[in-house]
């Protein structure tokens, strides 16, 4: 049974990263567990992890961004953990100023151009806790809130409203100018009848039209693209999922660049879009993997041993919490759990503190299963320290579950001639998980090919975090032209995945 420990929820993230804090272990008397909630029964446990190798002191503390006021969203089960100078405290001896009041026809919106690495669930429903928000927008009784998430093969839009409104997103892919080159995209979502709608995908390109107008990507690529809307408990949701395979040559990793502008609008015309539809407005964003903030003194570090965590495998890590200055901290506790909605799968548990002495550091490691049946993609574990009065900070870093293994069929790329004698193909296999696995791969070729010692199957064995291949060779039957079919089958421990795919055989 997996059960967390309650944490507060924050609407906006904006974060600065610090840098790895040191592996010196804290004293046995420097804090407590309180184990409100505890692993699943099948892992170990009370055996603590080791520190990741490359783990290395932090020079100082993160200083948090200037507070931004967010919009109200509700609690909703799982709690979570999230990162944001809004959660931490001010010092008692700190002057507390009053926030200019902002004009009601013209919000500033401050967004958070670091998006975090997280897949959500495309539904046309934006809940509590799947989401990073972008930025918030509230005047004259319209609420918006607009999120943008990203994973190895996606990037995710999305706005929540009060009132039914429409969606827009630009996307510079490679943050190079926009309309320079062709990585310029425009999505817009708008409603239409018996709460429909309707997504068009225009493209951008400098490189083959004359003036900077849009041209209307194929209907191929809009298939692409997946979109949702819908409305719950009063809010009305519109889900983008923007694939790498619609921009060629886009890979997403951590430290990327982007230009992007999210906008919203509940009227119909060109000057209602909030706070712009002008692509000269996109910002400048960085994807990230990992988002820090603290109150001076104050340095956190949050580390995993591995980003990708094949299900079943276990999630190993260490917190760090480190007292740079020359004052004891009020540290009361730190909760470590699932952030949003990687609550419902992984184990919690906070940990009580009686301050944190000057110079003083502590290093507390983090284990959790990663269970059989959590989804694939990009999820969060975060962190909070907390003192008597409220906050003082949190961290949050990303990663991916994956399948314990992954197969892949390597075939010819280019036509064969049909005089060849035979013909290789390859199962390449991918093993996630840390220890070695084994197992047999099937090929199946059509009728009338001959396979080399008539050996459909092979044995393979893979080290753990490693890739192997199992190679067949099969010789034609004669006058074989037109479109190969292939299919492999690989089997470990039980478990069987197929690939399929082909190649094309031409006359001499």
């Amino acid at each position: 049974m997996r059960t967390r420990t309650a944490v507060g929820l924050i609407a906006l993230l904006l974060i600065c990263c610090v840098p790895a804090v040191c592996d010196e272990s804290a004293p046995a008397s420097a804090a407590t567990v309180d184990t409100p909630a505890t692993l699943p029964s099948d892992a170990a446990a009370s055996q603590p992890a080791a520190p990741p190798a490359s783990a290395e002191p932090a020079s100082e503390p993160a200083e948090a961004a200037k507070p931004v006021e967010p919009a109200p969203v509700a609690p909703a089960p799982p709690p979570a953990i999230v990162v944001t100078p809004e959660s931490v405290i001010k010092p008692s001896n700190s002057e507390t100023k009053p926030a200019p009041a902002a004009r009601p026809s013209a919000p500033e919106i401050t967004p958070d151009t670091d998006i975090f690495r997280r897949t959500p669930n495309i539904d046309g429903v934006v809940e509590d806790g799947e989401w990073d928000v972008f930025y918030t927008w509230t005047n004259a009784g319209l609420d918006v809130t607009t999120y943008a998430d990203w994973d190895a093969e996606n990037i995710y839009v999305a706005a929540r409203s009060n009132k039914p409104i429409d969606l827009l997103a630009l996307l510079d892919a490679f943050d190079d100018g926009w309309y320079n080159g062709d990585d310029n995209y425009e999505f817009r979502v708008l409603r239409g009848e018996n709460n429909t709608f309707k997504l068009t995908v225009n493209r951008y390109d400098s490189k083959r039209a004359k003036t900077p107008a849009a041209s209307p990507v194929t209907p191929a690529e809009v298939e692409l693209v997946e979109m949702k809307g819908g409305v719950k408990d009063g809010a009305a949701s519109i889900e983008l999922r923007i694939p790498t395979a619609l921009i060629p040559k886009l890979r997403l990793g951590a430290n990327r660049k982007i230009g992007l502008l999210i906008s919203a609008r509940t009227g119909s015309d060109e000057a209602s879009w909030i706070a712009s539809g002008a692509p000269g407005d996109a910002k400048k964003c960085t994807l990230v993997t990992k988002k820090i903030a603290s109150l001076k003194p104050l340095a956190l570090g949050f580390d995993l041993r591995d980003e990708r965590i094949a299900r079943g495998e276990e999630l190993v890590g260490k917190f760090h919490l480190t007292n740079a200055g020359t004052e004891t901290i009020d540290a009361q506790s730190f909760v470590i759990a699932g952030e949003g909605k990687a609550g419902e799968y992984l184990s919690s548990q906070k940990v009580r503190m009686q301050g944190l002495a000057p110079k003083k550091h502590i290093s507390h490691d983090v284990v959790s299963i990663i269970p059989t049946d959590m989804p694939l993609g990009s999820w969060a574990v975060g962190a909070e320290v907390n003192s008597a009065n409220g906050k003082l900070g949190g961290a949050l870093v990303s990663f991916d579950v994956v399948e314990p293994f992954e197969i892949e069929l390597k075939l010819p790329d280019k036509p064969v001639k049909s005089a060849v004698k035979d013909v290789t193909v390859a199962v390449a296999i991918r093993n996630n998980k840390r220890s070695s696995i084994r197992g047999e791969a099937k090929i199946t070729f059509p009728s009338g090919w001959e396979l080399w010692k008539n050996a459909d199957k092979r044995e393979f064995c893979a080290a753990g975090r490693s890739v192997t291949s199992a190679s067949f060779k099969a010789s034609p039957p004669l006058g074989a032209l037109g479109v190969i079919p292939i299919k492999a089958e690989v089997t470990i421990d039980g478990k069987t995945v197929t690939a399929e795919g082909s190649f094309t055989m031409v006359a001499q």
